[in-house]
């Protein structure tokens, strides 16, 4: 008959009544058991390891005949190269890979001239291997190649070369948090370099005034705060940006502010001349966020101007309501024309925002906020080029809790889960919540503080 358990009996003191032979017999299966999937692993991984060789072998054959008959400069020999170097790549040998890619980009050059686009995929190739071998000169190098590339070819448009010059100011970006701290303020003058460059070469290629200067000069107005956020840095970051900045330029950090504002009023001078009154209006909300984080009393001004020319391109009351009940971390990363992108945006990073009933306050969460470096806190950190965009960086997470004052300043922040859990980086997200200017909330003709706001907080560690 089949033993039934009781309750009153433990799993304990029904195997106590087992015979030690019924256990012995069970873990020997089981090793046993572990001993063929073990052996059937290390098969598998034995005859990929003979398949990967024979590979090489193959291609390598290929190549030298090729080399024998047409010689080491063939044209031929790109093919067989390109495929190699795959392989390399999908079994993580990138020494060899990038041995091999180096070799193929030598006969493009031969064969069809330094500027052609065709050594754009193996240049991307080598970026990414770099960047996993931590060759961050190497890294910068390649997106210096493909800027040149762009730059020389004839058959280039002027997007293609701004695109590329875009991945290289974000890839000096990236490097801020990847490369030596030396060389922090060397990555930030190299992209403040290139922009400069950019704006030049639009204002040369555009006509006064047009429409696709937008997203350039919003790009120098972002650059001009993270400029103030640099010179006010505690730290030894603060310390290498008065000697490499300050000194030879002689600027205050306020004073990049207000050029970053006055760039803003550039902007919205543009959207005027459109006829667009919707995208007059987010200008004008622009233009006040610069005033909000100058503390000057003309911001609410502004975002009541802003709201009556939403009003007159037709959004209804409901809409703009709630775009001005949603705070946001100033500056805005990105310059948006309409307010359906601006919210899109904001819902894309995690943002979630319910309304309140009868009158009590809105469930509001910030979503995902990326400081961009330990010692630039409440600067947002810049989006990566999407080529190594999915490359990681060790984050510290914060989930924070605070309230926003009609003025846009931060009440009793408050880190209530920190990873890694340590006093330092509850510390570290508080004081850059503290410091953090909002677009402030509007409900009922008039500014308003708004509590329990809640974001999850982010930024890289110190190396």
């Amino acid at each position: 008959m089949n033993k039934i358990l009781f309750p009153s009996e433990s799993p304990a003191t029904l195997l106590s009544r087992w015979p030690a032979k019924f256990f012995i017999l069970i873990i020997l299966a089981c090793l046993q058991i572990h001993t063929v999937l073990g052996a059937e692993a290390e098969l598998s991984r034995l005859e990929a390891s003979v398949d990967y060789i024979r590979q090489v072998d193959r291609y390598q054959d290929e190549i030298s005949a090729l080399e024998d008959e047409l010689g080491p400069y063939d044209r031929s020999l790109i093919d067989p190269l390109g495929r190699l170097a795959r392989l390399y790549n999908e079994n993580n040998i990138f020494d060899s890979a990038n041995s091999v890619l180096d070799r193929q980009l030598q006969l493009l050059h031969i064969s069809e001239g330094p500027n052609t686009f065709s050594q754009i995929p193996i240049l991307n190739s080598l970026i990414q291997n770099h960047l996993t071998m931590n060759n961050f000169d190497a890294v910068t190098n390649n997106f210096e190649n493909i800027l040149f590339v762009f730059s020389q070819n004839s058959d280039a448009n002027i997007e293609q070369k701004f695109s590329a010059m875009e991945d290289l100011i974000n890839w000096h970006y990236m490097a801020f948090n990847l490369d030596d701290k030396r060389n922090r303020i060397n990555h930030f003058l190299k992209a403040r370099a290139l922009l400069r460059q950019m704006v030049t070469i639009a204002e040369d290629n555009y006509v006064e005034r047009d429409p696709r200067m937008i997203p350039i000069l919003y790009k120098v107005a972002i650059e001009k705060y993270n400029l103030s956020a640099l010179l006010l840095s505690p730290d030894e970051l603060g310390h290498d940006a008065n000697d490499k900045i300050y000194r030879p330029e002689q600027t205050e950090p306020g004073t990049y502010l207000r050029q970053g504002y006055e760039v803003v009023k550039e902007i919205r001078a543009i959207v005027q001349l459109s006829g667009d009154k919707e995208a007059e209006g987010m200008a004008a909300v622009y233009e006040a966020d610069f005033q909000m984080l100058l503390e000057l009393g003309t911001a609410q001004r502004s975002y009541r101007e802003a709201m009556q020319l939403f009003e007159i391109a037709g959004k209804s009351r409901d809409e703009i309501g709630d775009f001005f009940s949603r705070p946001v971390v100033l500056p805005v990363s990105e310059f948006y024309s309409t307010l359906d992108s601006a919210i899109v945006a904001q819902d894309g990073s995690g943002y979630r925002y319910v309304p309140g009933v009868d009158g009590s306050d809105p469930e509001v969460h910030l979503g995902n906020y990326r400081g961009w470096n330990e010692s630039l806190l409440t600067a947002s950190m810049p989006m990566p080029p999407a080529l190594i965009s999915e490359f990681e960086i060790e984050m510290t997470r914060a989930d924070m809790i605070f309230r926003i004052s009609s003025r846009g300043k931060t009440r009793n922040a408050d880190a209530e889960v920190s990873i890694p859990d340590t006093v330092q980086s509850k510390v570290d997200s508080r004081k850059a919540l503290e410091a953090m200017t909002f677009r402030p909330r509007f409900r009922g003709n008039r500014w308003r503080m708004l509590r329990g706001i809640t974001m999850t907080y982010w930024y890289p560690p110190e190396k």
